[in-house]
């Protein structure tokens, strides 16, 4: 009876030694798994690579003579007798139609990127001065780069932007022509920034001028 209390007291021994050692071992692995237990000590963060654009370079305005105020005038009809409006462009500047209802107008000889002036009948939008203003500057927005308005309201909007490397001065007007809000014409401007006071004039004196 000793002998075999002895024995089970040593095999009983033996079994804590190994339960011990074993709850151990588990205890760690739970350590590991368990986020109270793990090292949180900071790590080196790694900037995230995005791409970037290349800077914006500026080419140089054409050289060509600055737009001057008072440019001589005279009478044309765009679009249709019954379905078009009159308005007073510069005399000598050659005429593109773009379809029926949009011209444009440059000097002779001007090189890409000078200064013209364009008008179209904008009335089968059914918009309103107000929306077809805002459509058209959100439009011009979305498309060129460093869009920057100047001015806004009264039918008519002014903003610098760069389009193809050269920054540009664009003016805009919408006129109705009939008293109501909708808007039927838009005459533009567009040129250099040197051209400011020759595009102002040109496009008072042609929008003034407009008439059915």
């Amino acid at each position: 009876m000793g002998a075999v209390t002895a024995r089970g007291l040593g095999w009983a021994l033996l079994f804590a030694v190994l339960g011990g050692a074993g709850g151990y071992a588990v205890a760690g692995l739970l350590q590991d798994d368990d986020p109270r237990f793990i090292d949180t000590a900071p790590v080196v963060a790694v900037s995230p690579s995005f791409p970037t654009d290349p800077p914006l370079v500026i080419k140089p305005d054409p050289p060509y003579p600055v737009l001057e105020r008072g440019v001589p005038l005279h009478p044309v009809r765009v679009g249709s007798e019954s379905f078009g409006v009159t308005v007073p462009v510069p005399k000598g500047w050659p005429r593109t139609d773009s379809d029926l209802v949009e011209s444009k107008w440059l000097p002779p000889g001007a090189p890409v990127n000078s200064y013209l002036l364009r008008v179209k009948i904008i009335s089968g939008l059914h918009l309103t001065i107000d929306q077809a203003m805002e459509q058209r500057r959100d439009d011009l927005a979305s498309v060129v780069s460093e869009f920057d308005q100047e001015t806004y309201g009264d039918g008519t909007f002014a903003a610098t932007y760069v389009n193809d490397g050269h920054r540009r001065l664009a003016i805009e007007r919408f006129l109705s022509l009939d008293g109501s809000d909708n808007a039927f014409v838009t005459i533009v401007v567009i040129g250099r920034v040197t051209d400011r006071e020759g595009l102002y004039d040109l496009i008072a004196r042609v929008s003034a001028g407009a008439q059915r």
